[in-house]
Formats: C-alpha cells, structure tokens, sequence
C-alpha cells in the first residue's frame, strides 16, 4: 500500500499527503481540545462535588453538635432536675407501680399511635397524672419546635418514667429491661454515669418501639442544684431531620446523588431517587463506599455507583466520637459529560470542513508545484539527450524549484564545456599516442645501436621539441661514435707501422750484432744506417705523439657522447614528466566523472543519463591513465638502454685512458731510441776507442727494440678491441667503420726480449665520468 502510494503522481500524492497531515493534526487537535474540555468539566464537577461534599458535612457535623448542646443545656436547666424528680416521687407516691402508669398513657390512651402525646392528664386521680401535666407541656413544646422525634426521662434505676410520644419504650426499664441494647439503653448507661455537661449519643439504628423506624439518640445526665445526679434526659432524632441537612441535590443533575454511610458500607440516609437505596441498606458493591474501610477518601472517576451507572464521586468522613460516617457525593458521569457532545460535534465539524478546505487548497497547491516541476523535467530530458541549448523556463523562479532550474542551466553549461573538453582531450590523446608510438619505435632503435634512425616526421605542437631534441642528440652521438671508430682505425694503422718499425729495426740492430767484426770496415755505412735509425726514431716519435694526440681527442669525443647521453636521459625524463601530467589529467578527469556519477545518482531516475556519460568518461580516464602508465614503463625501458650506452661509453673512455698511456710509455720508449740512435751517431767518433762498448750500445739497443716491439703490439691489441666495442653502433653509412687492418706477427731477433712494465692506468676524471 505505502509503495503504490509511493509511487502515485505527485499532483495526487501532494494533496492526498496534506490532506492526511492536516486531518492527522487536526484530529489530534480536536481530540486535545476534547480531551481538555472533558478534564476541565471532570475539574469543575470534582471541584463542586467536593465543596457540596465539605459543605454538608460541615452542616451534618454542626447539625449533631447543636443538637447536644442543647440537650446538655435543658439537662442542665431546673426544668429538667424538677420534673424527673416530681415524676419519679409521684411514682414513689402511686406505689411506685409503673405498669399502672403504662396502663393509663400507653394501653388506655385515647389517641392512636402517634397522637398520644396529646394526652396531658390521664384522669385517674394519681400522683403522677397531676405531676405529668405540666411537664408533657413543656417538653411537648419543645418537641414540635425542635423537630425530635421524642424526649425521654429516666431515674437514676434506669426507668424510662417520661416520653411525650408514649410508645411502648413507656415505662420499660433500660438499665437490665429488654431494650438495654437499643440505642437508647447504650446512652443512658453512658450518660448515667457521665459529668454534668456531656452528651452521649448513638449512631442511627432501627428501633423497636418506633416500629423499627430508623432512631438514634443522645442523652446527658441531669443534676439538681445541689449537684446531685437524678436522672437522664434523652432525645430520640429522626432520620428524615438527618436527611435534611443533606438534601442540597439541585446542583448534582438529575441523577447525582449525595448521602451518608457508614464504615460498615451501610446507608445511614436514603436515596433521594425512589427505588435506589434505603437507609440501612448494604452499600459494599460501591468501589468508593467499600474503600472507606480501608481509610480511602477522595475523589473516584469511572466507577459503577449505586445507580448502576458510572460516577464522578467524592467522598468526605464526618469526624465523631461515636460513629464512623462519610458523606458521599456522587454524579452521573454520562450526564455530567453530556454538554460536551455539542463540543465534539462543533470539532467534528470544524475538522470536516478543514480537511475539505485542505483537499480544494492542496489541490490548487499541488498544481502550482506539480507543474513547474513537469517543466522543470521536460527540460531535464532535453539536457540528458544532449540538447545543450535547450530553454529552462523554471530557472526565472524565485522558489526552490528556480533554484534547481538554475543548477540544471549550471549542468547544461558544465556538459557543454566538458563535451568540448573531451573532444579536445581525445584529439590530444591521439596526437600524444603518435607521438609515443614514433618516440618508442626510434628509442627502441637507439637501445639496440642503430643511430641511423632519427625523426623525421613533425611532431604536433607542443611535442615538437622533443622529436628535435631526440634528433640533435642522435646526430651528435653519431658525430662522436663516427670520430672515435675514425680514430680506433687510425690508432689501429698506426700501431702496425710502429710494429712493422720495431721489427725491422730489430732485424737491422741483430744484423748489426752479428757483422759487429765488420764494423769497423763499413764504419760510413754504419754511420748511415745510424742516422737512418735516428731519423726513424724521430719519425716513430712523432707518429707517437700524433697516436697520443689522437687518443687524447678521442677522449673528449667520449666526454661529447657522454653528455649526448645525459641530454637524452634529460630528454626521457621531460617525457616521463609529461606523461605524469597526462596521468593527472586521466585522474582529475576520472574525478570529475566520479563527482558526475554521485550528482546523476542523486538526481535520481533523472539523471540517469549523466550516470552512463560519467561512466563512459570515467572509463576513458581510466584507458588514459592505464596508456600513460605504459608510456612510462617503455620510457623507463629506453632509459635502461641509456644508462647501458653510458656504461659502454665509460669503458670505451677507460680504454681510451689506456691507450693514451700505452702511447705515452712508447714515445718515452722512442725518445729512448733516438737519444740511443744519437749517442751511436756520437761514438762513431770513438769506435775506432772500444768496440766492446759498441756491442754494449748494440745490446742495449736491441733490448730497447723490443720492448718497443712489445709496446707496439699492446697498442695494437687496445685498438682491435677499441675497434670491436664502437662496431656494435650502426652510423648513417652503415656499420661502424673498422677498416681493414693486417696483422703483422713480429719476429724476435737473437737478444732476449725483457719483460717490459705495464703502464698504469690512469684514473679518469672522476667528476665527468662519476656525473654521468
């Protein structure tokens, strides 16, 4: 039910939901005010009950109060002493026979039950006659102006020796007579024995000789004006002059009841309603009259009274020496309430007509929200099938439905630029993969020595520097590589001639060995061939310093190369800085999709569209930066392949640093030769002086040639291998080129060849090397 309801149109929905709010609010309101009226009304009623309540009891109590005090004020009086003395002496007088006396004002009275008191005088002539005349005008007086039932006089032996009513109480004795358990026997016994003054009174009983009507007494004992006690005075008070101290039922509807009962849960008055209760009757099935019992008064709601109905009641205890009472005043709850049905009715109504006022509003309402709301999809429909021009009427509103009109015109604006922004995002997506694709196929070259391979295609904007950066460097690692496999060749020829040099020269100094007898006959050819040697040595000195010179060159055209390298590691690292762009651009862009996805998310059914073109993005960023991260890794790829050519390089320079000592150690060698070829063209002079020191020299010189043999032969090993470490790279021309050099095997000549030192490499500039 709550789904369909749910799902209903909201020019439904909107007015039945204000509808049920205003009937939920109105009927609560309703109920409150009703609720309140009845707990105002149960107020009221309690506050009047419970002073009607206080009230009559207070006239009950006071009532009671007065009624012994003026029972103890006629006890007190002359009256009261003369006449229970008068009538008890003329008893004493007729024989003290108060059966004679019963005879002739009880039996024989003339007047029915009732009437009796009319009877003043007998007529027998007796004592007591003529003494209970004047009394029974008195007391009989008293009687009818005071509403008692009857007035009693008693001896002190406990004789009832007046009434003015004369029932059959007359003449009985109530100290050991047969109604010493009335409620007169219990006063008269209290009283008689009582001080002057104090009244003894009995709770309200059925009494025999008033034909069991309801009775209760007080009574106070009378002295004369010696101070000596004579008798007793009782009054006998009816129940109806009880019942008319709580008769107040006006206020209480026409079915309140108000009455007393006792702690027994007996009613000590009657019902005003005929048929309800009587007095005496058995109230205990009245929850409130039940709890007197227990010690519970006050104020009880909701329980079933006397009438059988529900009530309103309160009840009071009515404080006495001699009885325990309370008064009870109770309302019919329905009627006490029934002034509040047209209050219901008027809220019934009240709601009626403000649920329909609410319907006719809401309905209007709804309308005036329903359809802007329609506009306001419409043109979300447009804007989602990507109709970025489209008019959004809504967003001139003032409410909050402009507010989303104008968020929607702010969305439109932002899909627009972000269609423009993915356009030229994939446009430079597909410039950047050409350019990786050429950069990666060329780096791939390079890493494998080819350096004939270079870009020639332009690049787009922005990428341009790279593409010629990449080619400079190429060119000048071309340049280098070609300059150092010229010099290996060069370095490798001339380390044969100096071989072949050393050979020959060998040859010749062994020949001059062995024709040393025949020295001193070709003396001037000798001296040529001395000069001959010198001149060679001159010459092999300066080739040695051109091999130096050339392999000092070639060591700067490493240090070139080895810069061409770092400018394209500097080069690869702007590329890797590039492509972490393009990856922040592939994560900002993802963000943005991300923060599309959760506003089309909560656009709802609406936004649907926005969620699937947000996905599309978000995936595409995902593609570019996964594309980028590639990028990357063959970068760093190419930049390993780099680092390699760099070590390459680095031992291509160490080698070189050992070709250039070799070379030095065999210009020190062949400056030797010539200072040796010098000093035989000087002892020429003098070989005429010791032929033995000519064999020396000869000696001497023959060790030299080999060793210059030996060095010659290191040379030439550094250049092959020179020669096969630059042959890896591929030139523009083709291989790198070696030349063809021959390999001369020197031939030792007689002299023993001496261990010549190795040269020591020296160390290369740490700080160029190191750095790169």
């Amino acid at each position: 039910m709550f789904r369909k309801f749910t799902q209903m149109p909201i020019s439904r929905r909107l007015p039945v939901m204000l509808v049920l709010i205003l009937a939920f609010t109105t009927t609560a309101m309703g109920v409150t005010l009703y609720q309140l009226a009845q707990s105002m009304r149960i107020e009221a009623a309690q506050t009047m009950i419970k002073g009607l309540a206080e009230d009559q009891a207070a006239r009950v109590e006071e009532w009671v109060h007065s009624k012994a005090t003026h029972l103890a004020g006629k006890a007190a009086t002359p009256l009261a002493s003369k006449a229970v003395t008068t009538l008890d002496a003329a008893i004493a007088v007729d024989g003290g026979d108060l059966k004679a006396v019963q005879k002739a004002y009880v039996t024989d009275n003339p007047h029915p039950l009732g009437q009796r008191q009319a009877l003043e005088d007998a007529g027998d002539g007796s004592a007591y006659s003529a003494a209970h005349a004047p009394v029974q005008r008195q007391l009989r007086s008293m009687l009818d102006n005071f509403g008692y039932y009857d007035i009693f006089l008693f001896n002190l032996k406990g004789d009832l020796i007046y009434t003015v009513v004369k029932e059959a109480d007359f003449g009985e004795n109530f100290a050991t007579g047969k109604y010493a358990d009335t409620g007169l026997g219990q006063v008269y016994r209290e009283a008689a024995k009582a001080a002057k003054g104090s009244v003894a009174i009995s709770d309200f009983a059925p009494y025999a000789p008033s034909a069991d009507a309801p009775a209760g007494f007080m009574a106070s004992p009378i002295f004369d004006s010696n101070g000596t006690r004579v008798g007793v005075m009782a009054f006998q008070l009816p129940i109806d002059m009880l019942a008319d101290h709580i008769n107040a039922t006006a206020a209480l509807g026409e079915k309140g009841d108000i009455y007393i009962a006792a702690v027994d849960g007996t009613a000590r008055t009657a019902s005003h309603f005929q048929g309800r209760f009587k007095i005496f009757d058995d109230l205990g099935f009245v929850p409130y009259v039940a709890a007197h019992d227990a010690g519970k008064t006050g104020f009880f709601s909701g329980d079933v009274g006397a009438s059988g109905d529900k009530t309103l009641a309160y009840t009071r205890e009515i404080e006495f020496d001699w009885a325990d009472w309370m008064i009870v005043v109770e309302l019919d709850q329905a009627e006490t309430l029934a002034d509040l049905a047209a209050f219901r009715h008027s809220v019934i109504g009240l709601v009626a007509g403000s649920l329909v006022l609410a319907l006719v509003i809401s309905i209007f309402a709804s309308r005036g929200i329903t359809r802007p709301l329609q506009s306001f999809l419409n043109s979300m429909q447009k804007v989602a099938s990507g109709d970025y021009r489209a008019d959004i009427s809504v967003a001139e509103r003032g409410d909050e439905i402009g507010s989303l009109g104008r968020m929607l015109v702010e969305y439109r604006d932002r899909l627009a630029e972000t269609e423009e922004l993915q356009a030229k995002r994939t446009r430079d997506m597909q410039a950047q993969e050409s350019v990786t694709d050429k950069l990666a196929a060329a780096m791939a070259a390079l890493s494998e020595g080819d350096l004939s391979r270079t870009l020639d295609d332009r690049f787009p904007y922005g990428f341009e520097p790279i593409r010629e950066n990449f080619n400079k460097s190429v060119l000048n690692l071309r340049e280098i590589l070609a300059s150092v496999v010229d010099n290996a060749n060069e370095i490798h020829v001339r380390a044969e001639e100096i071989a072949d040099s050393s050979d020959d020269l060998s040859r010749r100094t062994e020949n001059q060995a062995a024709t040393l007898e025949e020295t001193a006959a070709a003396l001037d050819e000798l001296t040529s061939s001395v000069r001959a040697s010198a001149d060679g040595a001159s010459q092999v000195e300066s080739v040695a310093r051109e091999a130096r010179h050339n392999a000092e060159k070639s060591g700067e055209v490493v240090d070139k190369a080895v810069e061409a390298m770092s400018e394209i590691k500097r080069s690869s690292d702007g590329i890797v800085q590039i492509i972490g762009v393009i990856d922040d651009i592939a994560f900002q862009t993802n963000l943005l999709a991300l923060n599309a996805g959760v506003e089309a998310a909560r656009a709802g059914e609406a936004g649907r569209g926005f969620a699937v073109v947000a996905s599309e993005v978000r995936a595409l960023a995902q593609r570019s930066s996964e594309a980028a991260r590639e990028i990357k890794q063959l970068i760093s790829g190419s930049t390993d392949h780099v680092e390699s050519g760099v070590e390459l390089v680095n031992r291509t320079g160490e080698a070189l640093t050992d070709i250039v000592k070799s070379v030095s150690n065999i210009s020190d060698l062949i400056s030797g030769i010539t200072s040796g070829a010098q000093e035989q063209s000087i002892g020429l002079g003098e070989i005429n002086v010791g032929v033995t020191e000519l064999d020396k020299v000869t000696q001497q010189n023959a060790a030299m040639v080999e060793e210059a043999t030996a060095a010659a032969n290191t040379l030439k090993q550094e250049a092959t291998n020179m020669k096969g470490l630059v042959s890896q790279f591929r030139l523009a021309g083709g291989a790198a080129r070696a030349g063809t050099i021959a390999t001369h095997r020197a031939t030792s000549g007689p002299a023993s060849p001496r261990a010549l030192p190795q040269p020591q490499a020296r160390a290369a500039n740490g700080d160029g090397w190191r750095d790169f």
